[in-house]
């Protein structure tokens, strides 16, 4: 009898210790598996040490003020936190979420916000040095005027068109092609695809009696990161020689994730690109700029749907030249995965667009 016993509470323990470790087994197990799914994926991409790693070769103001009084964590300690972030169980935490659990100073780093273009999931974000990926777009903030004396020479002379030099066109990111067809989708130094993309609008707008100019000049062979530096003198000195430009236009082609398909719209039967409009809002009138994207938008939905994408793409923290024309847009032409032909044709049809909002605004 007391042997039965035994053996019936022996048994009940078991079934409830089973039960017990079994959840706990499953739990850990759940986290475990998004931990090296996290880990591996990281290391495929080298997405949060890379953006973590950018973040501290930058010069950020506002962060490098905060870092030197937060204790533990001036700017002489940052080796020593990169070399804590690179020790045993904390990297694989470290590449998924950005913080190294040993090291509780590398929490301070996920009150930063990050770069505007870079959308950031499970600890992953964009990587600069990645050329499938546009990467943060950044951009003095200092002063609004350039210094004159480092201005470029004027541009040359262009036609006027019926009514006059209204729209004016520039690339910050010279380099931007696209790989559709097999290409590279950056030539570093060089003029890329997207030149050719600002080219054929131009063209497109002086058949149409727009008379346009679109500026050459090369900003991000030295550093990619730091082209608005360059293109803000070219953009200034583009109203400065055409103070009848109504449009600034700065023409980009975006960047996907890798996985990413390409969207596309018919244009007269043919595929186009489409393109998304990007408004800094660190800038007094961002609202004249999106009021500006919003008709000519309209426009383009009813002679061309879908040409456009739908929804505005905003940057709280940027300016992206904006602050220095009421008219000044960021358009993106496709992605990466795009081809060149498809982005002349929204190029074509967005030329369409722009002579009938000037035309209607004349």
């Amino acid at each position: 009898m007391l042997r039965e016993d035994f053996y019936h509470r022996q048994k009940k323990n078991f079934k409830i210790w089973s039960f017990k470790e079994w959840v706990r087994g499953f739990f850990l197990g759940v986290v475990s598996l998004v931990v090296v799914l996290g880990l591996a994926y990281a290391l495929r991409s080298g997405g949060s040490y890379q953006f973590v790693q950018f973040l501290t070769q930058q010069s950020f103001p506002f962060e490098a003020i905060l870092l030197e009084g937060a204790p533990g964590y001036s700017q002489p300690e940052r080796a020593r936190v990169n070399l804590a972030r690179q020790q045993g169980l904390a990297v694989s935490m470290f590449l998924l979420t950005g913080v190294n659990i040993s090291d509780p100073r590398t929490f301070f780093l996920g009150f930063f916000s990050h770069p505007p273009q870079g959308p950031v999931w499970l600890g992953w974000a964009y990587n600069p040095g990645d050329p499938e990926f546009e990467g943060p777009i950044l951009e003095p903030i200092e002063s609004l005027t350039p210094n004159q004396n480092e201005l470029p020479a004027p541009s040359l002379p262009v036609k006027p068109g019926e009514f006059g030099v209204v729209v004016g066109i520039y690339n910050t990111h010279n380099s931007e092609s696209y790989g559709g067809n097999g290409g590279p989708d950056r030539l570093p130094g060089k003029n890329g695809d997207i030149v050719t993309v600002g080219e054929t609008l131009k063209n497109a707008l002086e058949k149409k009696g727009v008379g346009a100019v679109h500026d050459l000049t090369i900003h991000d062979a030295v550093d990619f990161m730091k082209a608005y530096s360059e293109s803000v003198k070219t953009a200034t000195q583009l109203l400065k020689d055409h103070p009848s430009i109504k449009v600034l236009l700065d023409i980009h082609r975006d960047g996907l994730p890798p996985g990413f398909k390409k969207s596309t719209v018919k244009v007269d039967g043919k595929e186009a690109s489409k393109i998304l409009v990007v408004i800094g809002k660190k800038n007094p009138h961002w609202q004249k700029n999106e009021a500006l994207a919003k008709e000519l938008m309209a426009i383009a939905e009813k002679k061309y749907p879908g040409l456009f994408v739908s929804k505005i793409s905003y940057a709280a923290d940027a300016r992206y030249n904006q602050h220095l024309s009421e008219g000044g847009l960021l358009l993106e032409f496709g992605d990466q995965y795009n081809t060149l032909d498809e982005s002349n044709r929204a190029a074509e049809a967005f030329a369409e667009v722009l002579a009938q909002w000037v035309e209607e605004a004349s």
